[in-house]
């Protein structure tokens, strides 16, 4: 544990950099982004290059009030350097993984010493989805960060006395400088989360005035320069139906299951219990205040437990349930795990039988899929079908039938996982220090082998032979198309074929495309089980598609003289056009 006490504060923060990059980056651009958010937000940032329009988010081009845009401009910014790839998609939420740890590790000295810190660091990076979210291109881990960061300036706010105004107005400053940033990332929510842990703690500790007066002002001043910056231009420039629109979005996720994500009250606290797989499990142990504590610790707790609870109850309330909606829930609980694991690090707190085996028998399962997965489908390669009639839903069933190439090898990433694993078991009742370090490095190991081996093949699975199609209109020789989705919500259509600005509004029109004169092809995607009114469609015929998507064409003999590379050979009925297999 040498590198816990005996490196400077500089060579701390180097290595931070050097070790979150090594964790973060790699393999992030190895696998397409997935339909809808990674491919919706993309979308958006591809379309603001393409018009030039940064200030004014598009989706299809036109007006898409559902988000701000300051994640868009990052992704822009990646794009300009990188191209316009799933790489540089990605990349903001990797350099935001690494300003996360770099976070964490000073508010970790703040609040205790360097080891803590460590601790802190090790525990959010070796748990599950707090790891693998700095590997997608969603929102949230820079909208968490900037809200998290916003209630650490209310907390020290909070501990100074009234005799330190001018410190207190900074601290309120800058508070209100990340809620602000919060709300131009993701909306007022950002703001709704502080405020609502804010309000809880006042009530809590019976201290109405946390923020005096005047800090108020100075917060919601701050608030409203961040956020006007550009909610202010679009009203302006564009009028309120912006405004207008998302508050209707907003209160629709609120009231009602948006898009179909709906699910039970207790969806967000399963979630974060095995999704935040090991930390979650420590976190019962950091909860309760010491008699060693200090008083700054003590606070920071509670202010932990209250922001904790706050998001969690939120969101559980909110009737549109996404896994990454509860996910600002990882940081104050990364704080009560990281308080448990030092705890049982020095010998204050022991690893009881219960989370013992709760922790052996979670891992072990994790483990055994892993290993498992691989050598099932391997096994059943070409008969996948004798496993299908076994999933009701026939679109997930037929996405089973995908050929993907499996060698049964990637077992060996599970096993080296499932070996790190139970080495950091023995290691709990005879080392506690290597064996904490060796579970969180399991999840690290997990991350770094599993996913770069799975997750393609998965993806082939879920929408290869969709991204395949799409990606045949960016041929050289691809005939110019209308490229449409059918009975169902997809952004992919848009992003990986490319889609240029729209210069004939006839296009957004559907009836138009499928009963009208159009001047290109049109092709229409749809799922299986969804297809009763293509198939029956005069205008159309099926081209192809066998696992999960069929693809139609329309019948047009004085418009269409060609096809997209790779489909002019295709039959109608067809099995499938032919997929990339990882």
């Amino acid at each position: 544990m040498h590198v816990l006490t005996d490196t400077s504060f500089r060579t701390d923060r180097v290595l931070i950099i050097l070790i979150s990059a090594i964790l973060f980056i790699p393999f992030i651009g190895s696998v397409h982004l997935f339909d809808w958010d990674e491919i919706n937000f993309a979308e958006a940032s591809r379309e603001m290059i393409l018009t030039g329009d940064y200030t004014h988010v598009q989706i299809n081009y036109e007006t898409f009030w559902e988000k701000p845009p300051f994640f868009f401009w990052l992704q822009v910014l990646c794009m300009k350097i990188f191209g316009v790839n799933e790489f540089a998609s990605r990349l903001p939420n990797a350099l935001t993984g690494i300003a996360t740890m770099l976070t964490l590790y000073a508010m970790g000295r703040k609040l205790e010493n360097r080891k803590f810190a460590w601790i802190w660091m090790l525990t959010y990076a070796g748990s599950v989805l707090p790891h693998f979210y700095f590997r997608t291109g969603i929102i949230d881990p820079v909208f968490n960060l900037f809200i998290f960061v916003s209630l650490w300036f209310v907390y020290r706010l909070a501990q100074l006395g009234s005799d330190q105004a001018k410190e207190r107005l900074r601290f309120a400053a800058l508070a209100g400088f990340f809620s602000g940033m919060a709300v131009l990332t993701k909306g007022p929510v950002g703001l709704l989360d502080v405020l609502l842990t804010v309000a809880v703690y006042m009530v809590i500790v019976r201290k109405f005035w946390v923020l005096a007066f005047k800090e108020w002002v100075v917060f919601f001043v701050t608030v409203g320069i961040v956020s006007v910056a550009w909610f202010g231009y679009e009203l302006v420039t564009n009028g309120p139906f912006f405004l207008q629109e998302f508050i209707i979005y907003q209160i629709r996720l609120f009231k009602t299951q948006d898009a179909g994500h709906g699910g039970p009250f207790y969806y967000h606290a399963l979630v974060i219990l095995f999704g935040c797989f090991p930390m979650s499990y420590f976190a019962f142990l950091g909860m309760k205040n010491r008699d060693g504590d200090t008083e700054a610790r003590k606070q920071f707790r509670l202010w932990s437990v209250l922001a904790f609870v706050v998001v969690l109850v939120l969101f559980s309330i909110v009737k549109t349930k996404i896994v990454h909606y509860s996910s600002f829930c990882y940081f104050p609980l990364s704080y009560l795990a990281a308080t448990g694991v030092e705890r049982i690090m020095n010998g204050s707190k022991k690893l009881n039988r219960f989370l013992f085996f709760a922790l052996l028998i979670t891992g072990v399962i994790i483990g055994m899929a892993l290993i498992g997965f691989p050598l099932l489908v391997t096994y059943y390669e070409g008969r996948m079908i004798e496993i299908t009639p076994l999933i009701k839903d026939p679109f997930a069933a037929k996405n089973f039938l995908a050929p993907v190439s499996w060698s049964g090898w990637e077992a060996l990433a599970g096993l080296a996982y499932l070996i790190v694993f139970i080495s950091a078991i023995y290691y709990l009742k005879k080392e506690i220090v290597k064996g904490i370090v060796l579970l969180f490095c399991s999840t690290i190991l997990f991350h770094e082998t599993v996913l770069p081996l799975f997750l393609p093949k998965i993806e082939t699975y879920i929408q290869g032979e969709v991204i395949n199609f799409y990606q045949r209109f960016t041929d050289r020789d691809a005939e110019p198309a209308y490229v449409e989705v059918y009975n169902f919500k997809s952004y992919a259509h848009l992003y990986y074929t490319n889609k240029t600005p729209v210069t004939n509004q006839r296009e957004r029109n559907l009836d138009w495309l499928m009963n009208g004169k159009t001047d290109k092809a049109v092709y229409l995607v749809t799922k299986t089980g969804r297809e009763e009114d293509l198939e029956n469609h005069p205008n159309f015929k099926r081209i192809g598609g066998a696992y999960g998507y069929l693809f139609y064409k329309k019948i047009d003999t004085a418009q269409m003289q060609h096809t997209p590379v790779g489909v002019k050979n295709i039959e109608p009925k067809s099995d499938s056009l032919v997929i990339k297999s990882y």
